[in-house]
């Protein structure tokens, strides 16, 4: 496991972070590491800007054109199973 210390945390703030893990009834220590981990779970931009890739390469895949959607949702409303695309 890996470690770092933190200077120069304002006063007010460790103050606060001290009554939010009495709160919680954990330690100071179990608080920021929680914090820490929530944030690590955050996707980087490179991960955004794969994502953002995959789903225009699906998109892109996609058919074109294709049956009026709107006429088959308004079959299904009508409970009218015959629609032709």
């Amino acid at each position: 496991m890996g470690q770092i210390l933190v200077r120069k945390i304002d006063d007010d703030a460790l103050a606060k972070l001290r009554i939010l893990a009495d709160e919680q009834d954990i330690s100071l220590e179990a608080l920021a590491r929680r914090a820490i981990e929530k944030e690590a779970q955050q996707r980087t931009q490179a991960e955004l800007r794969q994502a953002w890739a995959d789903l225009e390469t699906l998109r892109a895949a996609m058919p074109k054109g294709g049956p009026d959607s709107s006429r088959i949702l308004r079959a299904l409303r009508d409970g009218d199973e015959s629609v032709d695309n």
